[in-house]
Order: structure tokens, then sequence, then C-alpha cells
């Protein structure tokens, strides 16, 4: 079949004008053209059809063989066939021979204009993108095996197409900053999809992009070059996927392609670069990977089985993202180590897009956190499928999936088998969410046996689905109902908590905010417990964000929630746990939730060891009517006043001794008094500075007898802690065997949270010492711990515990480095080094454990 291109069709176009006699056509003009051609050829041609053809009507397809044929013959050609080759005769008389560079200027021309393209498409102001090293690195490698074509795989939203718009416009660049003299020719594939469907071979495809009269002529050029050009010839074809026409149609394609790289490879110099989705390569790899001849033509550099994991371009590195960051804000930010855990986050080039409509030019790697995630989640969503064309159609179908979900990890999947007659039903709602590239097929092999499933693009929004159904089947209620379903739910941990998530967001946009009564009752969250009060926090800025009119009644509704109390009754170290603490003061609390904030954050920045930020905190609290401390079983001022007393001026007030024997000595007054787990955490650290195991046990034992017993909601980690502790009393008081059944307790009940990891690793520092082993690595572990969360006081507590147990005949060097650490710390803390060192003077002679 010939190939209607574009240049011959508008040649005809303005012969067909220049018989008519009509220099500038309008749309009136179209009647008498239909007539005319229709008395002259005998074939009817509607007024509405040569309307589509000069461009006065949308025209979905090109003008079929038999308008084309009329138009020709109206001109006086016997059809169409006869006028293209009298068309291709004229031009192969006027330029029998093309030079190099008359090529490189048509090709350049194509690239230049796919280059401005890529860039206006970009969701991303292109100024701000930046060159992706995976695929510089991937194409010099594919440059230095002598294969003749390239492939990049990545799944939708990777950033492929301007990832490769770097590369050729640097390769343009130096074409005249280095003198080279390469050919490139970038082009999308839909300007070849668009030629196949008129059943135009590749080969033609090409010749006619580059200007060559006919296809001989394109084969007598590279010919010429042989053995040798003047530089390499780069045809980047990007966006080859089989989602974008039919899969009959798709196979002709890539059967011409591999055809065309097959005989491209007598030239050395020819380079084709192909940019597409892993499942177009799972779906017709094997047309090339099962041909042993035609596999060493390819570069492709997949791991492991390759079409199982068809993925080549790697996400945005942690240098990729700062780069990307500071071309935006080069403003100075603080290295927060934590933040780094949610990188991964943005690392998909179509996250950061959507990161950044999210922040704007504010954007910082310093303040990502919990809720980033499934604000992206929800851009993705509204963009690509909550609104827009068949957007009902969508939902409907990938709800149907929820229904079908298993989960493997990080990934959630449908059996094709399972969903065949759902796609079967509306396999072009099916394509439409291919392409949008929320589901992409995957192909599992087993030797000979084969598994095809649909996966979602990640477990957040497979979540999303699964949420939307449970709150349909509930009557639209986010309820107690709703949460007791999801507790009882056969969907993994990690399912349930993205549920969870989801339904905290839905509560937040509809400001009912009830589903907070319910969450305690939900034992899953327990290892979750800081992110979530952190995602609950940061959700509750982007709904206000996207609707400041409901600023004013959402905050005070979560001010009166049970939330608040929620997030302050917890013993968390995390980086986390402080930023959420930091965003409650901006919130209506009550002197009580108050008093717990401040003291909390005050503990926050002694750990921190500023004692600048702490000291505000305290004068907050003492600003506190004092009758409100009165509700409290101990007194969370007194305290932390003499916590902080004790390290700024090296002594200890007593007034807080007597408030801790008055709690141990008088537990009846407890009972109907407001029991906080951080404050008697706090007790335990200011009973430490005394120096007394024995005391501390007792009261380690009243906090359990009396807490514990309480009708209170006490949280795992808060367990932990107290057994941890006693196992820590009762080794410095030398009853290893008490110690050991304590410490067995607390790793039972909880060992995940950082107070309670920092606890462990002290105790098997102090039991490994006792047994005369060696205790330095759990120390270095413990070092790593206590700066990835930047607790300055633990590290230095680890860093002192070794200065006074190393044996300095032995260790001096190691000693000495320890105590320039030690310095360095509180050089600008506000606290006095010696009291660490007489704090561990103290225990240390206690326990009679001195080396």
């Amino acid at each position: 079949m010939k190939i209607f291109l574009q240049p011959h069709i508008q040649e005809l176009k303005d012969k067909v004008l220049e018989i008519a006699r009509i220099e500038n056509i309008i749309s009136a003009d179209c009647y008498k053209l239909s007539v005319e051609i229709s008395a002259k050829t005998h074939k009817t041609i509607s007024q509405t059809t040569i309307k589509r053809v000069y461009g006065f009507a949308h025209a979905r397809y090109a003008p079929s063989t038999f308008t084309l044929n009329a138009l020709s013959q109206y001109c006086g050609y016997e059809g169409w066939s006869d006028f293209i080759q009298q068309m291709e005769a004229k031009q192969e008389k006027a330029k029998e021979h093309v030079a190099w560079n008359e090529i490189a200027q048509a090709a350049h021309n194509i690239t230049r204009f796919t280059i401005q393209t890529n860039k206006h498409k970009s969701g991303l102001s292109y100024l701000y993108t930046i060159e992706r090293q995976s695929i510089n690195d991937h194409i010099d490698r594919f440059l230095k095996t002598g294969s003749t074509g390239c492939i990049i795989s990545a799944p939708s939203g990777m950033g492929k197409t301007i990832g490769i718009t770097h590369w050729v416009d640097k390769q343009m660049t130096a074409n005249h900053s280095a003198n080279n003299n390469h050919i490139i020719l970038h082009v999308n594939s839909s300007s070849l999809f668009f030629a196949a469907g008129f059943g135009f071979h590749s080969n033609k495809w090409l010749t006619h992009l580059l200007n060559f009269p006919q296809q001989q002529h394109f084969e007598d050029f590279i010919e010429e070059y042989r053995k040798s050009a003047p530089g390499n010839f780069y045809l980047i074809i990007d966006d080859f996927n089989n989602n974008l026409i039919n899969n009959r149609l798709f196979d002709i394609v890539f059967r011409q392609l591999i055809d065309m790289v097959a005989y491209l490879s007598n030239y050395p110099w020819m380079k084709v670069i192909i940019t597409l989705r892993p499942s177009t390569w799972q779906k017709y790899g094997h047309l090339i990977e099962n041909h042993l001849e035609t596999n060493k033509l390819w570069y492709t550099n997949f791991s492991g089985a390759r079409r199982v994991n068809a993925i080549n371009l790697n996400p945005f590195s942690n240098q990729e993202i700062q780069q990307l960051v500071d071309k935006i804000n080069d403003a100075s930010r603080e290295e927060v180590v934590y933040t780094r855990k949610y990188f991964p986050v943005i690392a998909t080039p179509l996250h950061f897009q959507y990161y950044y409509q999210l922040k704007g030019n504010a954007i910082r790697t310093d303040q990502l956190n919990p809720a980033d995630e499934y604000a992206i989640a929800s851009v993705y969503l509204n963009k690509n499928i909550l609104k827009g064309a068949l957007a009902a159609e969508k939902q409907v179908m990938l709800t149907q999936f929820a229904k079908l979900l298993h989960f493997s990890e990080e990934e959630a999947f449908v059996n094709k088998k399972d969903a065949y007659d759902i796609i079967k039903e509306n396999h072009s709602i099916y394509s439409e969410l291919l392409h949008a590239g929320i589901v992409y097929e995957y192909q599992r092999e087993q030797g000979t046996r084969a598994a095809y499933q649909i996966k979602f693009k990640s477990l957040v929004l497979a979540a999303y689905y699964i949420a939307q159904e449970a709150i349909e089947e509930n009557s639209g209620d986010i309820d107690e109902a709703l949460m007791v379903w999801m507790q009882k739910s056969d969907y993994p941990d990690h399912v349930k908590l993205a549920i969870l998530k989801w339904l905290i967001l839905f509560s937040l946009e509809i400001g009912d905010l009830s589903i907070f009564n319910e969450i305690e009752k939900i034992d899953f969250i327990e290892p979750h417990q800081a992110s979530l009060i952190l995602f609950t926090c940061s959700n509750l800025d982007y709904v206000i964000h996207a609707d400041p009119s409901i600023a004013a009644p959402l905050n005070d509704a979560f001010a009166a929630s049970a939330f608040i109390d929620i997030a302050l009754d917890h013993v968390l170290l995390e980086i986390e746990y402080h930023l959420a603490l930091k965003k409650l003061q901006y919130y209506k609390l009550s002197y009580r939730q108050q008093i717990l904030l401040h003291t909390s954050l005050a503990f926050f920045e002694l750990l921190y060891l500023q004692d600048d930020e702490a000291s505000k905190h305290i004068e907050i609290l003492q600003s506190i009517p004092r009758e409100h401390f009165a509700e409290f079983s101990l007194n969370p001022l007194v305290i932390i006043e003499s916590i902080h007393h004790y390290y700024r001026h090296n002594s200890l007030k007593g007034d807080t001794l007597q408030e801790i024997k008055l709690f141990c000595t008088y537990p009846e007054r407890n009972t109907n008094l407001t029991h906080k787990q951080l404050i008697y955490v706090l007790a335990y650290i200011a009973l430490n500075l005394e120096g007394n195991p024995e005391m501390s046990i007792t009261y380690l034992n009243a906090v359990n007898d009396y807490v514990l017993n309480l009708n209170q909601n006490i949280t795992a980690d808060f367990k932990a802690c107290l057994h941890f502790a006693l196992a820590d009393r009762y080794a410095h008081a030398k009853k290893i065997e008490q110690a050991k059944q304590e410490q067995q307790l607390a790793v039972k009940i909880n060992s995940t949270h950082t107070l309670n990891r920092i606890q462990a690793g002290l105790l098997d520092m102090e039991m490994l010492r006792h047994e005369n082993q060696d205790f330095l690595t759990h120390a270095r572990q413990l070092i790593l711990i206590t700066k990835q969360y930047n607790l300055k006081y633990y590290e230095a507590f680890v860093r002192v515990y070794l200065i006074k147990t190393l044996n300095p005949d032995d260790y001096q060097h190691l000693i000495e480095e320890h105590r320039m650490a030690v310095s360095s710390l509180f050089g600008n803390s506000g606290y006095k080094l010696e009291s660490f060192y007489n704090l561990f003077k103290a225990t240390f002679i206690s326990s009679s454990t001195v080396n």
C-alpha cells in the first residue's frame, strides 16, 4: 500500500487550487470545488470533505484513498499513485546527490522542533529541569558496545522525555561548540505510528523525514559512508509505547523497526535510541531477545530476567533531588537527615513536578514529611482520573480492580485473568488507564509458565480505591464501624495503614474528626505513631491551603478533637514527632494541653542540647497559673525545671525528689489525677541525677503498680520504656538476673521506637561490660542512631560512658577522640559539660562498677 505523505498531500492541495484558479481559499470556495470535482471526475466529493481537506472542518483522519484519487484526477493525473510517482520523479531529477550537511540540516530542523515541543510540554519549567545522569551513563555505555539499537525503559512519569531531550540538546550544542558533525534526528513515535496507519514502512518514513525523494536515495547516501562518516547519525524515537495504537499495528511497526536496525547495523555510525515503558518491552521484547543475532544488535542493560525487570532508568538520586531544589530555591537549608527517608516520595520526576506545584518556589528538601506522598497522590488522581473525559468510567473500573487486589511488600496487583471480564466489557477505558500510568501490565515468568498481572502505580493509589469503596459500603460514613472493619480486615498491616491515612485525609476534608475517637483502639499503628501524628498535622495544612475558607472552623474542630490528647500522650523521640508538636503550638489548647505540649518541647530541646529553646518553653510553662499543674500526679514544671537546672548549673534542686517521694509514698492521691507517660519518663531521668538505683527501682515499681493498673490507655513504647528502665537500674545495682528478665519483657513488648532502641543499646553496653565482653560495637551503633535523630544528649551520654569505662592504657587515642566530640557537642549548648561527667561519677560509684 502506498503511503500518504503530508508533503505530497500539501502539493496535491496546492495543485487543486491552481487548477481551480483560487489564490486564497475561503470556506465558501469548498462548495464550488466540490461541484467542479464531481463534474470533471464523476466522483462525488462532498463540501464537508473538501472543508476537512483544507482545514475548515475538524479532520480526525488523513484524507481517504477515494478522496485523494478524485483530487488527483481533477488535476489531470490517473490517480493518487500516479501523482506521487510524478512528484517523486521530479524531485529525483532535481536532486540526485545529497550531501551530509544537507541531511543534517533537514534532521536538525525536525529535532529543534521536537526539543521546543518537549520543553513546552514539561510539567516543570524546563529551566528548572536537569540532565539525567542515568540516561547519560546508559547511552555512553551503549556507544562503547558497538550495538546499533538502544532501549531506554522506565514507567510512566519517570522523566524519559525530558531526560532524553536534555541529552539531545547537549549533542546539538556540542555539534557547534566541539565542532562535531553528528546528524541528530529526534522525533516522537506519533509520527511513525501516523505513517504506519496508512501502510507506510518505517524505512520509507525515515526516508521522507529526511527529504529524500525515494528510499533508494537514502540507501545510496548511507552506502556512500559505509566505511566512515563525518559523524554519527542518531535516530531518537521517544514514547514508543504499544498503548498508543492497536496491538496488531504496533506489532508490525516493532518488527519493521527491528528490521531497520538490522539493516543499519552494517553502518557502525548509525545509532537508534528508543524510549518506551517496561510493559511494552514485556509484551514485545521477545521479538528481540529470542533471536541471538538480533539480540546482539540491541543494548538494554536490564538486570536479571530481561522482560521481568525491564527498567534501566533510575529515579532521581538524592543528589539530583537536591540539585533540582537548589535550581528552584537557592535559599539556605538545614541538613535534616530524617527527611532523606522521604526522598523516594519525590524521586519520580512526575511526583517531583506535583510536589513543586504544591509548594511552588518555596520548595525545600528539609521540609519533607509523611503527608507529602498523599498530597502528591491527590494531585495525580485529580489530574489523571477524577476529572476530565471518562472520569466516572475510570473510577468504576479502578474500584472493580480494587476488589481483586493482591499485595506483595509495597506493591498492589490484580491477576489479569481475574479481571478479564472487566477489561473486555470496556477495553477503551482500560487503555486510558494504561496511558495515564495509574496501572500497568506486568508479566511474571516462571520457567515455561507466565503470570500476567495488572499493577497499580503505587500502593497508596490502590489504598485510595479500597478506602473509597469501604466508605460507600458504610453508607458514606467514616465512623466506628469503618474502623472495626479495617481492624478486622485481612489486608496486611502496611495496607491498613495506607487506608487509614486516606480516611484521616477524607475526614479532614469534610471537617468531621470523630475518627480520632477510634484511633487509640487500632493496634497496627503502634510502630508508626510519630509519622502518623505528623501526617495528620501536615495534612491539615494542605487541606486548609486548598480551601482557606474552612480554616477557622476546621482549626477549632481539630483543637477540640481527641487527636490533640492522643498526640500529646506519647514517649517518642522521632524527629517527626517533634515537628508535629511544633505545629500544635498554633492551635487553641487547654491549659492542661499547653502544659504537656511545652513540657514535651522543652524535653526535645534539652535532648538537642539547645538551652535557649528549652528555656523558652519552660518560661511559657512558668506563665501558666500554678493551679493547673495540680491536676497532674507529678508536677511537670517541677521536674523539667529540675533537669534543666542540673545541666545548666551542675546542681540539683531538692523539690523534685520530694515530689517523686510523695508520689511513691501516697499512691491513693494519684487515683483521680492526670497520668501522662512522658512526665513519668522525665521523673525517672530526674531521679537518675541522684545516682541512687534503689530509689529509681522503687519509683519504677510504683509507676508500674499505680499507673498500668489504672484505666488508662498505655502505649507499648511506654510499657517497654518502664521495663528497660528497671533492667538498667537492676544492672547498675548488680542484680543481673533481674535485669535480664526485665530486658526480655521490654524487647517482647516493643523495641522499635527510638527511645526504646537507645535504652536497649545502653543496657546491652552495660551488660556486656559486666561480662567483660566487647561493647564498643554497640556504642558505635548507638552513636549513629543518636546522630540520625539529632539526639545530642544521648550521643554525649554514650561518649562519656566510653570515656569513663574504657581502659586508658588500651584506648587512650579513642578516649581523647570522644572527649573532643563531647566538648564540641557542648560548645554552644548553654549546658555545663561537668554535669555529664559528675552524673557518671555518681552512677558508677553507687553501682561499684568503675573500671
